[in-house]
C-alpha cells in the first residue's frame, strides 16, 4: 500500500503510485482554479442567432432553407445583412452545395448579390469527401489555410454523413455522423451550420423530435434551427435554441419572390398577433356593416373562442368600436397596429405603428364579394379571395 501525502486536503501527482504517473493520465483542477479562468466572448457568425459551433438546420424539401443558407454565407462574406435586417461581421464563408449543380449556385448569386458585392471572401464547392473518407480531415485543412472564416454550410448533412454501420446502433451512428465537427468548429471558432431534412410528423410535441433520425443527432450539435412553413404561404417561422442562446426564441420570416430572400419579421408571437389584427380588420372592413366574433371567425375560418377574446382586446385598444350587444365595427379613422416587426433591408423606412389600409374601398370589397356570392360562391370563400386580390 502506497501511502499518500495530503496537503490541506489535496494529494500532488507526486504522491501518487509511480505505475499511475507513468500512464500520463487525465488532469482534472479545483473549483477555484475554474473559478480563476477566463474565457474569450462567445463569437457570433450572426448576432445572436447562431454562434460558433455545430448548428443543425432542419426544414423539409423545398421550403427555402438552401436559399437562406446561401444568403447567409453571402452576408458573411460581404460584411451585409443576414435575413435582411441583421448586420454582420465581415469575414469568410464556405458553402458546400452537395446536393445543386453550380449551375443553380449561378442563379441564387445573381438573385442574393448585387454586381459590385466583392465576392472574394465566399467560397463553394460542389463535391467533397464523406466524414468517414477524409471530409472532416479536409475542412480542417482548409479552415487552417482560411482563419478568416467564420461560417462554413454543409447542404446537406446526409451527403456527407459516413456510412451508416450494418449492425450499428442508430443512435450512435446519428451521434458519431456530427460529433467529429464539433471540436474542428471549437477549434476554429466557426459556426458550421448543417442543413437536414424532417421526418413525416405533421405536428411533433417537441421541436427536436421533427429531424429525421434519432436524438442522436440534436445531441451532438450545439444549437438547432428548425424552418416551418405552411405550403403556399408567405410567412414562416424560425425556432433557434442551442447551449449558448439564453433564452429559445422563434423569429418570424417574410418570403421575398421577387428576390428569393428571407427577411426576418421579428418575433414570432408578435407577427402572428399582428396578422391576426390585420385580417380582422380587413374582413370587417369588407362586411361594412357590425360583426361579432361568430361572423368573424365563420369568414376567416378561425376558432370562435380565439377570435373573440381577440376582438375584445382589439376593442380595449382602440382598433374596434362596440355597436350593440356584441357586435362590433372597424374604429373611425386610421387603424393602428403595431408594426414595429416590419423593416426594411437598411432599418430604415418603417415607423413603429402603421396605418392598416385595405387597397380595395368598402363599395368595391362589398360589391366583388357579392358578385361572387351571386355566383354561387361560399360567403366566407368570397371575402378570403376578395381580400387576396386587396
Amino acid at each position: 500500500m502506497v501511502g499518500f501525502l495530503e496537503v490541506d486536503g489535496m494529494r500532488g501527482p507526486q504522491d501518487m503510485p509511480p505505475e499511475w504517473r507513468r500512464r500520463n493520465p487525465p488532469q482534472t483542477f479545483t473549483g477555484n482554479e475554474l473559478r480563476e479562468k477566463e474565457f474569450p466572448p462567445v463569437s457570433w457568425a450572426i448576432p445572436d442567432i447562431l454562434p460558433a459551433g455545430v448548428a443543425l438546420f432542419g426544414g423539409r424539401e423545398k421550403m427555402g432553407k438552401s436559399w437562406l443558407a446561401f444568403s447567409l454565407c453571402i452576408a458573411v462574406a460581404t460584411g451585409g445583412y443576414a435575413l435582411g435586417k441583421m448586420p454582420v461581421e465581415r469575414g469568410q464563408s464556405l458553402y458546400l452545395s452537395l446536393e445543386d449543380p453550380e449551375r443553380r449556385l449561378y442563379k441564387r448569386i445573381r438573385r442574393l448579390a448585387g454586381e459590385d458585392a466583392d465576392l472574394g471572401g465566399f467560397h463553394y464547392a460542389t463535391e467533397w469527401p464523406t466524414a468517414d473518407q477524409g471530409g472532416v480531415e479536409d475542412l480542417a485543412t482548409w479552415l487552417e489555410a482560411h482563419r478568416e472564416c467564420r461560417l462554413v454550410v454543409v447542404d446537406t448533412h446526409k451527403r456527407i454523413r459516413p456510412r451508416t454501420r450494418a449492425k450499428g446502433n442508430p443512435y450512435e451512428d446519428d451521434y458519431d455522423a456530427l460529433q467529429p465537427f464539433v471540436p474542428l468548429a471549437s477549434k476554429h471558432n466557426t459556426a458550421i451550420l448543417v442543413l437536414h431534412h424532417l421526418n413525416q410528423q405533421s405536428e411533433p410535441h417537441d421541436p427536436f423530435d421533427a429531424f429525421s433520425g434519432t436524438s442522436g443527432l440534436t445531441a451532438a450539435t450545439e444549437q438547432i434551427w428548425l424552418l416551418t412553413r405552411k405550403r403556399g404561404d408567405a410567412d414562416a417561422y424560425l425556432m433557434i435554441d442551442g447551449k449558448d442562446i439564453e433564452e429559445p426564441q422563434e423569429l418570424a420570416l417574410g418570403w421575398d419572390a421577387q428576390t428569393c430572400s428571407w427577411t426576418a419579421q421579428g418575433d414570432a408571437q408578435t407577427h402572428r398577433l399582428n396578422k391576426e389584427r390585420r385580417e380582422i380588420v380587413e374582413v370587417m372592413t369588407l362586411w361594412d356593416e357590425p360583426m361579432g366574433p361568430k361572423g368573424v371567425a365563420q369568414a376567416l375560418d378561425k376558432d370562435y373562442n380565439q377570435t373573440r377574446q381577440l376582438m375584445y382586446k382589439m376593442a380595449g385598444d382602440g382598433q374596434l368600436t362596440q355597436e350593440g350587444y356584441g357586435k362590433y365595427v372597424v374604429a373611425q379613422g386610421p387603424v393602428y397596429i403595431d408594426n414595429s416587426v416590419y423593416t426594411s433591408t437598411n432599418g430604415s423606412g418603417v415607423n413603429d405603428v402603421n396605418d392598416v389600409n385595405t387597397p380595395l374601398s368598402a363599395d368595391e370589397g362589398n360589391e366583388r364579394v357579392q358578385r361572387r356570392i351571386d355566383q354561387g360562391m361560399r360567403p366566407d370563400l368570397a371575402i378570403a379571395e376578395v381580400m387576396g386580390e386587396g
